[in-house]
């Protein structure tokens, strides 16, 4: 990506966090991640579907765009549970003590 590409990435990632932790404040944040998986799903397959330039060539790639998809979302939620655990005490420690200050 380029500099200009990257930023817009990590902006548009923000604005997604963003609107789940709002979405947080009315209902349980394990609705909230369940909803955005789905989305994610759904979203996914659309992207899948559109890229093909028909039908038969969809069929042929289901099962490659679900390994891509999966594999770099384990990933990905790999990368990101390591980092929480790194930085746990400034993650969510820190916020639980501002939370009791209130």
């Amino acid at each position: 990506m380029t500099d200009e590409s990257d930023k817009v990435f990590w902006n548009q990632v923000d604005a997604f966090i963003e609107q789940a932790n709002q979405a947080c404040e009315a209902q349980e944040p394990s609705a909230v991640s369940a909803a955005l998986l789905q989305a994610a799903a759904r979203f996914n397959a659309f992207v899948v579907a559109a890229s093909s330039i028909d039908r038969k060539e969809y069929i042929v790639e289901m099962e490659p765009s679900l390994n891509y998809l999966t594999d770099n979302y384990r990933q990905l939620l790999r990368d990101n549970l390591e980092d929480y655990r790194e930085h746990y005490k400034i993650y969510i420690q820190a916020a639980r003590d501002a939370e009791t200050d209130d």
